[in-house]
């Protein structure tokens, strides 16, 4: 009886000891669980997330691929689907992906700055035409056409000095020559480390930081996440001696440069312009005559044979030509504004020559319909893209006084005959000349002015941004689209992510949360 007691009594402490080591292997166990679910649960969150970035991301790929959509109809499909300047019925707040069982909206938007007297004063629902900027790759023609061109564009913007643009033009022309204020290969090699300028066009606005006296806060500003509003602590930082001035008004030298504004050499239907100058005045004649009415092909081919007329006969009005299209060609049309009140005086058989009077005339009724319909359909240059001319509808003020031969007394009437922002939609304002129609320049004038002014552009720039309703995650590009070609295509990208969303959710949906759509009844929609 009293051995069976002990030993019960002896084995009581090795059953307490596998009872703690159950319970610790339970409690690793337990854990272990634990770990997992929390590991799966990272990744099942993590996942999500992916996921959500990837539908943002397609939302912003989608406002791209809808600017393209929109360029590629042409100037007219353009106007038609309400225009690029600022259409936020197509560019607003656009609905890419209802969630099923959710409340998940994705959209997405496309908008660049609204801009008026030199300053951003709000945001615009779609693209920035980039011939309202000057094309960086044209002035050192500029320059070789009229003496300083190049560089009294420059100086046309905020807080340029006549040093850095200097400096700017040596590094964009051909030779090795610095002019009095800038910097040519000697300067640049005797940096540490050593570099050569690029005597030649830039690959990007980003290289002129290496030109001498260009600084980041005068060619990019302080707008440090590019969503066109200087916020206080960019303003701060600027304040605080990193950049040129406290003040956040203002634009950049970004915001007036550009390295790809160019349009097509198109008629309206979209096919190319007729060459005036052709020289087999057969074919052109026949081209002339299908595209223009009878007279007025008579009348240009005539002019290609035998110039203008200076005599002292006036000559008539809607005379009917009679052609030897066998009769080669003596003169080239220099400038289209040449027709303009020509007379040209055609042999007869009679012996006594007929002077025949332009279609053209230099009344404004002939400015504001006949030469726009010739100006619809002939050139004088062969190139199917015509490169770096302003776009004088939508340029601002600084822009527009960069142009070769601008009087500078007529850039505020010029800003003022445009009309609203984005330009006039009439056909009188479809080409330049509606400053020759309005009487803002002269005769001569306009015909030195021709060549560098447009009132169009088929290349514009925009942010991009994909985003869910509720805030987060987002994506965010600056995008640049070349419709020149057959298809619009892509000429630079920016990805913008990591600048964050940029734009507050208000100004991006342009509605109230309990206005948006859910699946339930967007579902509902659908089924009906």
């Amino acid at each position: 009886m009293i051995s069976q007691r002990t030993a019960q009594h002896s084995s009581s402490p090795r059953q307490g000891m596998i009872l703690i080591v159950v319970t610790i292997v339970l409690v690793m166990i337990s854990l272990a669980g634990f770990g997992f679910v929390a590991v799966m649960y990272t990744e099942n969150k993590a996942a999500h997330l992916n996921v959500d970035e990837i539908h943002v991301d397609y939302a912003a790929a989608s406002g791209e691929e809808l600017l393209k959509a929109v360029l590629d109809q042409g100037p007219a499909g353009r106007t038609a689907m309400g225009g690029l300047f600022d259409n936020p019925d197509l560019f607003k707040g656009q609905v890419l992906y209802l969630e099923s069982g959710t409340q998940a909206v994705v959209r997405f938007s496309v908008l660049v700055p609204r801009i008026e007297e030199g300053n951003i004063i709000g945001m615009r629902y779609g693209a920035e035409n980039e011939s309202a900027r000057i094309n960086l790759s044209v002035l050192a023609q500029w320059d070789q056409a009229v003496p300083d061109a190049g560089r009294n564009a420059l100086i046309q913007l905020p807080e340029m000095t006549d040093a850095v643009a200097d400096a700017i033009m040596d590094w964009l022309d051909a030779d090795s020559t610095p002019r009095s204020s800038g910097a040519e290969r000697d300067y640049y090699s005797g940096l540490d480390p050593p570099m050569q300028p690029r005597n030649g066009p830039v690959e990007s606005l980003e290289e002129l930081l290496l030109v001498k006296g260009v600084t980041r806060e005068l060619l990019f500003g302080s707008d440090t996440n590019q969503n066109h509003v200087v916020e206080q602590d960019e303003m701060d930082s600027v304040a605080g001696g990193l950049g040129r001035s406290g003040s956040s008004s203002g634009l950049p030298w970004a915001a007036y440069l550009t390295l790809y504004s160019s349009e097509r050499n198109a008629r309206p239907n979209g096919s190319p312009r007729i060459d005036i100058n052709h020289p087999d005045l057969q074919l052109l004649y026949q081209s002339l005559s299908g595209a223009l009415n009878e007279p007025w092909a008579r009348f240009l081919i005539a002019y290609r044979q035998f110039g203008p007329y200076s005599g002292s006969e006036e000559g008539q009005a809607n005379a009917t030509v009679a052609l030897d299209l066998n009769l080669p060609s003596k003169y080239k049309i220099a400038s289209l504004l040449d027709l303009i009140d020509a007379r040209v005086s055609v042999p007869q058989s009679s012996g006594t020559p007929e002077v025949s009077l332009s279609p053209f005339t230099s009344s404004p009724d002939s400015l504001r319909t006949s030469l726009p319909l010739l100006l619809d359909q002939v050139t004088i240059d062969q190139a199917p893209v015509l490169v770096g001319r302003i776009d004088i509808n939508s340029a601002p003020r600084e822009v527009i006084a960069a142009v070769p031969g601008m009087p500078e007394t007529q850039v505020e009437q010029i800003l003022a005959g445009r009309g609203l922002p984005g330009g006039s939609e009439e056909s009188s304002h479809r080409y330049p000349t509606w400053l020759l129609a309005q009487n803002l320049v002269s005769l001569e004038t306009m015909r030195e002015l021709m060549p560098y002014l447009t009132c169009g552009g088929d290349v514009y720039r925009a942010q991009v941004v994909g985003y869910f309703d509720s805030g987060t995650p987002s994506a965010r590009a600056e995008v640049v689209i070349d419709a020149t070609g057959e298809v619009p295509r892509q000429v630079y990208y920016k990805n913008l992510r990591l600048l964050g969303r940029g734009f507050d959710m208000e100004m991006l949906r342009g509605e109230q949360l309990e206005d948006l759509p859910t699946p339930s009844t967007a579902d509902s929609a659908d089924a009906e």
